[in-house]
């Protein structure tokens, strides 16, 4: 059985509770690391969310007010340093980089969006729900 983005995380959050953030949006939290976080639901979850952190804010990523923006999945890769990041183009052909081995840990995703500011790579699920947040690397043609 794979490691998907929710178990991991919430590993995590038994192994370091102060490294990793909770936020909640009713039925639903995000848990974070600040890179990147799954959605998931209350009755899902193994760890208790007392013990985490819950920051303040976290609007932004509300899965229930997002307003998402269709993206398509590439096959460019660049190595940067010592990781690997996948491309994603928009339909106005912008590009929105993010790393590779955090998106293989959503691997259930049947689709991919951003959102309206374009910094982070939303997977979807099958029922159109977002799985999760992964935020960019910013890359430039420099780089």
């Amino acid at each position: 059985m794979a490691m998907t983005a929710d178990i991991k995380m919430q590993i995590e959050a038994i192994k370091n509770q102060s490294r990793i953030k909770v936020i909640d949006y009713g039925d639903t939290v995000l848990l974070t690391d600040g890179w990147k976080g799954p959605y998931i639901k209350k009755d899902k979850l193994i760890i208790d969310l007392d013990k985490i952190n819950h920051p303040e804010g976290g609007e932004t990523y509300d899965p229930n007010k997002l307003k998402l923006i269709k993206l398509k999945r590439t096959n460019h890769l660049l190595i940067t340093g010592n990781r690997i990041a996948i491309r994603f183009d928009t339909e106005d052909g912008e590009h929105i980089w993010t790393r590779n081995d955090w998106m293989k840990e959503y691997g259930n995703a049947f689709g991919y969006a951003t959102e309206e500011t374009k910094t982070s790579v939303i997977p979807i699920g099958i029922n159109g729900d977002p799985l999760g947040i992964v935020l960019c690397m910013r890359i430039t043609d420099n780089d």
